[in-house]
This record gives structure tokens, C-alpha cells and sequence, in this order.
């Protein structure tokens, strides 16, 4: 068991005390514990957490994951199989990986952008991640340009020539704001046929690729980016490496549990 598995178990089994204890009656309390014993236990819990406070923080992100899961998990079960095996959606990472991380994303969020190096340094650290980046293009605003709509299009038209992956990757770290000419420059900077990406970008199945993921990601909840669904996790908002790191180790946990009791 991980280290943050036992920390988890520590933090349900003082918590599911501490409920047990002011949320009994009174007289099922004074009939269970005598007044001293009683003393003795909660000065034995309160000691215990106040010298591991992090337990607190890890009991209220297990509950927020839960709660999140109850929330969207039925959506995410729903288009599981599409999201992550959808033979036409290109992968980063290892594709035979025993962990799928889904991103929702946007190329012109920010904290897409200051999260990315943590996403791939964990990709490229662990090895056996599939990491799959979705277009959810929402920044864009009526009256201007459809830069991040523009943006999804042309990865996915990259993709049809070999080279998702790198624009995804230059894309990503680009300096200042996107524009339309700065993808049309990064596609010709990484020697892709701007003007064959130009028209596979008005492919009825690119189109309907960004389509699609963006109802999806709407009707699962996301409401900004980035979005990561890895397993039975769901992780918004540019949280951090330590905290993917977690996701994707809960996900390896349940995964091989399962496979156990096959």
C-alpha cells in the first residue's frame, strides 16, 4: 500500500471517529464510553491530527473527489470509450500504457499553458501514462477571431500528417498570445504542408472530432480548462504534478485491484 493510501485510511478511520462520537445520542454515548475514557480518546485523536494536519487536507480532497464523481461520473462512464479508445485520436506517452489520462483543454488558456510542463514531465517520467489531449476550444468570443477553434483544427489536421504530437507540444509553449498566423508559422516552422494542413482543417471529421469534444466536455461539466479525467478521478484547474501524480497512481491501484479479482 502507498504511502498516501495509508495516510487516506488514517485520516476516514479519526474522521468516522470523531462523527461517531458527537453525532450518537448522548445517552448511547454515555452508555458506549465512560466520561474519562472518553477524555482519553479524543485527546489521543486531537493530538494525532494536530501533529499530521496534512491527514485533514487528504480527508477533503478524497470527499471533493467523491463528490465530484457523483457529480460527473456518470457523463464520463458514458463517453468513456470514445474519450480513450477512439482509434483516430492521436495519444502522447506510451500507447499501450496501463493509465489513460484524458485532458480537456484549450491552446489558449494559461493555465493549460503553465500546466503543461508538469503534465509532460509526469508522462515522461512514468512511462506508461497514455496521455490523450482533447480540444475544447471555449475561450473564443463572438465578434473575433476563432483563434482556439482554429487551433484545435489545425492539431488535428497535423495529426493527419504524423505530427500531432510536436505541434501539440510547440503550440503549448509558444511565447505571447495565439494568433491565427502564429499556427499557421508553427505548423511551418515544424516543415508540415501549411497549405494541405489549411484544407484538412476543413475536413468534415476533423470538424466534427472538436464538435464532438466540446459537447462532451460540456455535458460531462467541465467548465473551464484544463480538465483531466484520469480513472475514477476527475482533476480541474492547473492543480499541480503531485496532485496528477496521485490521480495516476489511485488509477494503477484500482486498475491492477481489478484485475486481481478477476
Amino acid at each position: 500500500m502507498t504511502l498516501y493510501g495509508t495516510q487516506l485510511i488514517r485520516a476516514v478511520t479519526a474522521f468516522a471517529f470523531i462523527v461517531a462520537m458527537f453525532t450518537a445520542p448522548t445517552s448511547a454515548q454515555d452508555n458506549e464510553v465512560d466520561p474519562a475514557e472518553r477524555e482519553k480518546i479524543e485527546q489521543i485523536v486531537q493530538e494525532y491530527l494536530i501533529e499530521n494536519p496534512e491527514i485533514i487536507a487528504l480527508a477533503f480532497r478524497e470527499l471533493q473527489r467523491r463528490q465530484t464523481m457523483a457529480r460527473m461520473g456518470p457523463a464520463i462512464n458514458s463517453y468513456r470509450d470514445y474519450l480513450e479508445k477512439d482509434p483516430a485520436t492521436p495519444v502522447i506517452g506510451n500507447p499501450n500504457g496501463d493509465v489513460t489520462m484524458v485532458e480537456f483543454f484549450d491552446y489558449r488558456c494559461g493555465f493549460c499553458r503553465r500546466h503543461f510542463p508538469e503534465v509532460m514531465k509526469l508522462v515522461r517520467e512514468d512511462g506508461n501514462i497514455r496521455y490523450i489531449p482533447r480540444q475544447f476550444p471555449i475561450l473564443d468570443r463572438q465578434g473575433e477571431t476563432p483563434v482556439s477553434y482554429l487551433a484545435a483544427l489545425a492539431a488535428l489536421a497535423a495529426h493527419k500528417q504524423g505530427k500531432f504530437e510536436e505541434f501539440h507540444i510547440a503550440t503549448m509553449t509558444s511565447k505571447g498570445s495565439l494568433t491565427e498566423d502564429q499556427i499557421y508559422q508553427i505548423a511551418g516552422t515544424l516543415d508540415l504542408n501549411v497549405e494541405r494542413l489549411k484544407a484538412d482543417m476543413n475536413d468534415k471529421l476533423v470538424i466534427k472530432s472538436v464538435q464532438n469534444t466540446l459537447a462532451i466536455g460540456k455535458d460531462i461539466g467541465f467548465e473551464g480548462t484544463p480538465g483531466y479525467i484520469i480513472g475514477d478521478d476527475v482533476v480541474t484547474g492547473a492543480a499541480g504534478y503531485g496532485r496528477l501524480v496521485q490521480a495516476v497512481s489511485r488509477a494503477r491501484r484500482e486498475a491492477n485491484a481489478r484485475q486481481s479479482a478477476e
